[in-house]
């Protein structure tokens, strides 16, 4: 592939100033790249730098007084209610624990042990895979939210719970903490102890990841939201609609993905729930890879439409498996199909800009690497959990990442907005003259191919007229010279006619190119000698009040010949002794009209009109004119008429 040019005006950074000085022999484009990998490195330590040590003080789960449960026990349950609950068969259970594939009913009792009460309560953190739960301590319920009955179950396990158990509901000795589940849809029930400990050490433990979990997801589905709002609209009025789309469509994924864990009581049951998470976690990492494809100015051919087909290739797998394969099946497969397609597109988005600087001089190396974390994101989400990471959220919390690369796109595109007045309109005077030369070597390179295409077009005209006209004329006198029948006076009118031809000829070429103004000149100049001598009086007048109108060379030279061609029809079949030319405005406003008369005998004493006539009106055809032809009775007119340049063809 070859170098795309710099862009003009591209910034020379610090980076580029130090790369060169410490390897001056590397080439540009090298330069470039490692120059953008430094970035991406600077960029991705900075960013999971602040992710992982934030700035406000988290304590550590182990750096709690946690109570630490002396039993587990789990029972399956035919109703998720606190009396089915008293009546179920518990059988000892160690945790973490998953549950498997049908969907099902649970209660998980835990019971700890209290030396003494604490006067502001205990404080329980709990997180557990199921749809939603119902929380009771010592026979009291302190959470329950929405319905518990599948289909019809809320989500609310789908989030951080934490909660103040008061001290009234404790006892010193014995308490029972109790679980009761319900999961539909994912085929897996995955139960982990819940955190329990002291109010203010579990409160404050908690703040930072509620608010991350909670908070920051609805001021993310907010920021990308709008985001999404204004990229539709620029869709439609940008010179870069392609890319404004896929902006719009990874905003809205990014939002429905941020509200997914918002949204906890929808108005379908847990296998929809579970194929959205599939389509939405898809369409982030899809729309990202066409975004970037489309960011890069140098779209990959078919790459974007490969990605929709993908999509809905995938989307549609996932529902037929998730309806029409028993668990967990129904889910292992969609969710195996998730994890790669999501490796592959964050894969294939470093991999799409690296090879972007690569091969391209390209000053937006913040803005790119801003978008490699995006594209981290998406494949942590998928095998994270593979890792011991945390479950999902980092594509959540990279959303920032994404406002602040394009307000890096701002600024960089921008930037002479911050500049001074007087900078600012040199800039622009220097802009504008250098493309105001480029159109006039644009102009003049046009106007030159039209003059020498109108050359060539008159000389082929001319050869056919050469053999059709002269050379038919001369081969009749040749061939009467040959026959003796030759007579002096038809020789002499031959060559006449044979040498006024030629005058036409000469005088249409040397035409081509002027103004009309000046052909219009050149004409009157030429033919003048020529009437003259045929024994007639020329009159020529202009009743134009303003100048003619430029008219590119094509026009110029039918018009010159269509007057040629009248001129000469008057002086050979007239019979009269004076030729008027007038120059003058037409009926309609946006025409010029201009008419040869004589005063002969008109055309019905003239006989059968010949090839003149058809020859005119064919010229005038060329170029959007008309050509009338009006018997006086005591001469003749021959009326051009020609539309002003704007409505020229």
């Amino acid at each position: 592939m070859t170098d795309r040019p710099a862009p003009t005006g591209q910034p020379v950074t610090w980076l580029d100033r130090r790369l060169s000085a410490i390897a001056p022999d590397l080439s540009p484009r090298l330069r470039d790249l490692t120059g953008f990998l430094v970035v991406i490195a600077l960029v991705q330590a900075a960013f999971w730098g602040v992710y992982a040590s934030p700035l406000w003080p988290k304590p550590a789960p182990a750096e709690l007084d946690r109570i630490a449960f002396t039993e587990t026990t789990l029972a399956g349950l035919p109703k998720p209610t606190a009396i089915a609950a008293a009546q179920a068969q518990y059988q000892p259970v160690e945790l973490p624990h998953t549950e498997c594939c049908e969907p099902v009913y649970l209660a998980l009792k835990l019971r700890f042990d209290l030396a003494t009460v604490p006067a502001d309560g205990l404080g329980l953190a709990a997180y557990q895979q199921v749809d939603n739960f119902i929380i009771q301590v010592n026979g009291s319920t302190v959470f329950a939210r929405g319905e518990m009955a599948f289909p019809d179950q809320a989500f609310e396990g789908q989030r951080p719970v934490v909660e103040r158990i008061p001290a009234g509901l404790l006892k010193v000795g014995g308490n029972e903490l109790l679980f009761i589940t319900v999961r539909q849809g994912m085929p897996y029930t995955d139960l982990v102890p819940p955190l329990l400990g002291p109010w203010t050490q579990v409160a404050q433990w908690a703040e930072v990841r509620l608010w991350r979990y909670i908070d920051y997801r609805q001021l993310s589905a907010l920021t990308t939201a709008i985001i999404g709002l204004f990229a539709l609209l620029l869709a439609f009025r940008s010179s870069r609609g392609r890319f404004a789309l896929w902006l719009a469509l990874l905003s809205g994924a990014w939002t429905a993905y941020a509200l997914y864990g918002l949204v906890l009581d929808p108005p379908f049951g847990g296998l929809m729930r579970l194929w959205l998470f599939f389509v939405v976690n898809a369409l982030t990492a899809v729309s990202l890879a066409g975004l970037i494809d489309a960011w890069t100015e140098r779209p990959w051919p078919r790459f974007q439409m490969v990605l929709i087909g993908v999509f809905a290739a995938f989307v549609t797998f996932c529902a037929v498996w998730l309806w029409t394969r028993p668990m967990p099946g129904g889910y292992d497969a969609p969710a195996l199909a998730w994890v790669w397609l999501s490796v592959a597109l964050g894969a294939t988005v470093v991999v799409r800009l690296i090879w972007h600087f690569a091969t391209t001089a390209e000053p937006r190396r913040l803005e790119a690497a801003l978008l490699t974390i995006c594209a981290t994101c998406v494949v942590l989400d998928a095998i994270g959990e593979h890792f011991g990471l945390t479950p999902g959220g980092f594509l959540v919390d990279s959303t920032p990442i994404l406002l602040l690369a394009l307000v890096a796109a701002f600024l960089q595109r921008n930037f002479t907005l911050f500049r001074s007045a007087v900078s600012l309109n040199a800039l622009l005077a220097d802009r504008l003259a250098v493309r105001e030369a480029e159109l006039d070597i644009a102009h003049a390179r046009e106007r030159e191919l039209v003059r020498s295409q109108a050359h060539d077009d008159e000389r082929r005209r001319i050869m056919r007229d050469m053999h059709d006209g002269l050379g038919s004329q001369l081969m009749s006198l040749l061939l009467a010279a040959r026959r003796g029948k030759a007579e002096p006076a038809a020789v002499a009118e031959g060559l006449q006619a044979v040498i006024d031809e030629m005058r036409l000829m000469i005088d249409s070429m040397d035409s081509v190119g002027e103004s009309l103004a000046s052909a219009l000149t050149t004409f009157q100049d030429r033919v003048r000698p020529r009437i003259e001598a045929a024994g007639f009086v020329l009159v020529w007048n202009s009743l134009l009040d303003t100048r003619l109108p430029d008219y590119p060379p094509r026009v110029v030279l039918q018009v010159f010949r269509i007057l040629q061609e009248a001129v000469t029809n008057a002086l050979k079949h007239s019979g009269g002794d004076r030729i008027e030319i007038v120059v003058a405005p037409g009926a309609e406003d946006d025409t010029v009209r201009l008419t040869v008369s004589d005063n002969g005998r008109g055309l019905a004493a003239r006989g059968p009109s010949g090839h003149g006539l058809r020859n005119m009106q064919s010229r005038a055809a060329l170029v959007g004119a008309t050509v009338e032809i009006q018997d006086a009775g005591t001469g003749t007119h021959v009326v051009l008429i020609l539309r002003l340049l704007r409505k020229a063809p």
